[in-house]
């Protein structure tokens, strides 16, 4: 207890473990078919490579378009309905498109419907990690309650590449795996009804820092605010170039590498720098959250000055121990620090709500996606040349990071108080 008005509950991390859970179950959901794109088409019966990989890689593509289509709705959801009915609709709807995946899943057509129904479910996930950090965690260790939320997407995705071949490997059939991975998600549904609460009985934080508009003073405000609207196009770049890396992970290490590396190291890749953004995202928002004034700035500037020299190491590392040396950097510096960008953004918002925040943030990053891999057709497969172009704009970026100004909570919440 810090003060008769608000107290900080132990109760939080449960809440914050079983949401972790969530945004790992529809992040497995997604990359379920990452690493066996192969066995996939010839599962479900395509006649040749060029059709059958396309027709896999739209139900990727399918979540993108969930997520740009989607998100905006969700944060209106998430300030009218709250967090746990909002959140709690994607989950459930996570569950059970698992379940019908996993029952009818033998038929292309119908793994299509479960896959628009964790198109529809994953933005009402993935968009409210501020949320939890805003409704539960005192401002020392915001920053850290979202790179869990963050991390566990991460999670989800190396679990997703590493876990699937390997069952598939050791005799399980495709239906067999998906009816397992369906009754996960509806098992995680379950502990998110029993479990997950709206919000503790009293506030984490004084009630002026706890305040938040409503959603649409909350749009309005924060597109006002010149650091937000940085961090909106920072977080653009960053997670435009994440998915078009990670969408063209296999033919990108390849050709730089001059094929000296098969597909199994370039999953290994893959998955490295997942694990890499784990501990890079851990480490970051900790000593951030550390830090007496609480910056998020410096820490930025750092990781992502020295995460773009990862990245382009890629250009110039012609075997896999170069390629493990460029991840490692890429992962820990830059998909780690992506929870920051998202702590920076919610407080440079305020009082904007987190969940509208950085709900703006992973739409944004989305479209992102699609226009960055849209664009990447235009270099006819020089993945060199696309390489090049990704690190110019992550430098791009960083000066947009320099640019910004720190937003203390506190002086902010000073300041509307005081007008």
């Amino acid at each position: 207890m810090n003060d008769e008005k608000y107290q900080v509950y132990g109760y939080r991390w449960v809440v914050l473990a079983v949401y972790g859970l969530s945004t790992a179950v529809i992040q497995l959901m997604w990359t379920t078919y990452f690493s066996i794109t192969t066995d996939a088409w010839q599962y479900y019966g395509f006649a040749d490579k060029i059709s059958g990989e396309s027709a896999i890689s739209f139900l990727s593509i399918v979540f993108m378009i969930g997520m740009i289509t989607l998100s905006i709705p969700s944060l209106a959801a998430f300030e009218r309905f709250g967090f746990k009915k909002s959140v709690g609709f994607g989950v459930i709807l996570m569950g059970v498109s698992g379940l019908f995946r996993g029952l009818f899943g033998d038929s292309y057509t119908m793994a299509m419907i479960a896959t628009v129904g964790f198109a529809i479910a994953q933005p009402f996930i993935l968009n409210s990690p501020g949320l939890v950090a805003g409704k539960w965690f005192p401002e020392s260790e915001r920053a850290t309650a979202n790179s869990i939320g963050l991390l566990s997407s991460y999670i989800g995705m190396c679990i997703g590449l590493l876990l699937t071949p390997v069952i598939i490997e050791e005799g399980m059939s495709i239906k067999e795996m998906l009816l397992l991975y369906g009754v996960i998600g509806a098992v995680v549904a379950l502990l998110f009804v029993i479990f997950v609460k709206e919000k503790p009985k009293n506030p984490p934080c004084p009630e002026d820092q706890a305040f938040r508009s409503d959603f649409t003073e909350g749009l309005k405000g924060a597109w006002k605010k010149k650091n937000f609207r940085y961090s909106l196009m920072i977080f653009f770049c960053m997670f435009g170039i994440f998915n078009t890396f990670f969408t063209l992970i296999e033919p990108i290490l390849k050709q730089l590498s001059q094929n000296s590396i098969d597909a199994t190291q370039v999953g290994m890749i893959g998955v490295l720098i997942l694990g890499v953004a784990i501990i890079g995202s851990f480490v970051t928002c900790l000593i951030s959250d550390k830090d007496k004034l609480h910056r998020r700035k410096p820490y930025m500037v750092i990781g992502n000055i020295t995460g773009a020299i990862g990245l382009a190491t890629f250009i110039f590392a012609e075997d896999f121990h170069g390629m493990v040396a460029a991840a490692a950097l890429y992962g820990f510096f830059i998909v780690g620090g992506a929870p920051l960008v998202l702590t920076f953004a919610a407080e440079s918002a305020y009082p904007t709500s987190e969940g509208t925040s950085e709900g703006l943030l992973m739409f944004s990053g989305n479209v992102a996606g699609v226009i960055f891999l849209g664009g990447a057709a235009l270099f006819h497969g020089n993945h060199s040349l696309l390489m090049i172009s990704m690190v110019i704009i992550t430098v791009i970026y960083i000066v947009l990071i320099f640019l910004s100004k720190e937003t203390k909570l506190e002086i902010q919440a000073m300041k509307e108080v005081k007008s």
